[in-house]
């Protein structure tokens, strides 16, 4: 312990704090090491345990091994970063037979970064000792696997050579062969539709930038001429490395084309693995437009494209999206998938929608930025999901332009339609103006629930946008 004490001031980690919610609230059960003071062990163990509670199936008393997930949590007040592991620990004599539980891994927020950069080795390290902690450990027992994973975490993090900073670099590669529409995409997602007539072929790489949520993000759309396609692969190290999310596109209209956009798609994957770097892919099936969504040809295209592709980045974790400039939703579905992929607490914050959902009987909600995309939603059932996702920019446009025009007494606005009722909410976070938008059925009771929880709400998520990426 000795040891530990005399690094503390230099480490890059900070502390690791063991917590359990008992009969008298959340308390730090263990902290290594031991120097942080109780006040701020306890500010620490509620704020972490506090966005577990409100787990609708944890409360139910059901599938308690199905509530594991991470979260990076901001502690301004202490100037932490923490990367939390919220799990539950089997007990027959406590409500729903366990007790609510989170593991704290602290760094300095000058040194952020680095909880999203290695979280994937850093996610092994805690859940492998929550386990340990899960088979009916004393108390002695419980401080030997907190103290060995401070000592394994504190190693690792010292051998990593990676930059180490505060604000995290994001950086978004679109790629795909020349005429596969990527620089359309990326104007139409922007809803730049004037600047879509007459788009010449991108030469090498363009670079574009946008702020989502107070966080810089860099988007290289990639030329996809043979050319700048073989100048992009071997510039590998300068294009492909630290890519932290990969669109690729696919035009389904050129089926002639696809064993060279196969080839493509493999000599990427390959030096991915090379560089040992596993960034999510959001694969666009693109140009299916709506006049032709029905065409036999692509419809039977589409599971032979998935299927390969699928086998070519096994290793990955792929999602596909079928889309089109003519199809404003299906582009804003896709980006929100990607930017959702990114995010470590897009897991906590769909259980904070589940929470009001349950509060306000609400059939769908959708939790929107400025510009509609989507960054967390609930809904009971797919059909719902996929109206409310389509319908949610046209009432954010109805919003903005009924409160530009003053017309709007209160941050938010009604729509009622026979039983429904959609509530269209503006939160005022900090870095920008997020948006709930609820789907409920036509109930007095529900403007009154809301209007008890919201505040709680609020209080729960805004830290969890803060860091969502």
């Amino acid at each position: 312990m000795v040891n530990i004490l005399q690094k503390s001031s230099e480490n890059i980690i900070k502390g690791i704090i063991f917590s359990v919610f008992e009969s008298e609230g959340p308390i730090p059960i263990v902290c290594i090491p031991e120097i942080i003071p109780e006040h701020q062990q306890l500010l620490i163990s509620m704020k972490s345990i506090s966005l577990l509670m409100g787990e609708q199936v944890y409360q139910d008393g059901q599938e308690i091994d199905s509530i594991k997930y991470f979260g990076i949590l901001p502690f301004p007040d202490m100037q932490f970063t923490g990367l939390t592991y919220f799990f539950l620990i089997s007990d027959e004599s406590a409500r729903g037979k366990a007790k609510a539980a989170t593991i704290s891994l602290l760094i300095k927020d000058s040194m952020a970064s680095i909880l999203y950069e290695q979280m994937k080795d850093l996610s092994i390290f805690i859940s492998e000792s929550a386990n340990q902690i899960n088979k009916m450990t004393t108390s002695e027992q419980t401080y030997e696997i907190i103290l060995r994973l401070y000592e394994t975490i504190d190693s690792f993090l010292n051998k990593v050579r990676t930059p180490i900073s505060s604000e995290r670099n994001l950086k978004i590669l679109f790629t795909g062969l020349d005429a596969s529409g990527k620089t359309s995409y990326l104007r139409a997602i922007k809803q730049k539709y004037s600047e879509l007539t007459n788009i010449k072929p991108t030469r090498g790489v363009d670079r574009y930038e946008e702020q989502i949520l107070g966080k810089d993000l860099m988007e290289w759309d990639v030329g996809g001429q043979i050319k700048y396609r073989q100048f992009f692969l071997k510039q590998a190290d300068l294009y492909l490395f630290d890519t932290n999310l990969l669109f690729f596109l696919v035009d389904m209209r050129d089926s002639k084309r696809f064993p060279e956009m196969y080839e493509f798609f493999g000599k990427i994957i390959s030096i991915l693995e090379a560089f040992n770097q596993y960034p999510p892919i959001i694969v666009n099936l693109h140009k299916i437009d709506p006049d032709i969504e029905c065409d036999q040809e692509i419809i039977q295209n589409i599971p032979i494209v998935i299927e390969e592709l699928l086998k070519i980045g096994k290793k990955f974790q792929i999602k596909f999206f079928k889309t089109s400039i003519f199809n404003p939703y299906s582009l804003t579905k896709s980006f929100s998938e990607g930017l959702s992929a990114m995010s470590p607490n897009r897991e906590i914050l769909r259980s904070q929608i589940r929470w009001l959902a349950h509060n306000i009987n609400a059939e769908a909600i959708l939790l929107l930025n400025n510009s509609s995309i989507i960054l967390s939603d609930y809904s009971v059932d797919e059909l719902t999901k996929r109206v409310s996702e389509i319908s949610a920019p046209h009432f954010q446009n109805l919003y903005r332009t009924f409160s530009e025009f003053k017309l709007l007494r209160k941050s938010q606005a009604i729509w009622q339609m026979d039983e429904k009722v959609i509530l269209f909410i503006r939160l005022n976070l900090p870095q920008e103006p997020v948006f709930l938008m609820c789907l409920v059925k036509n109930n007095a009771k529900v403007f009154s629930d809301l209007d008890k929880v919201l505040p709680e709400f609020e209080s729960r998520i805004f830290p969890l946008l803060k860091s969502f990426l």
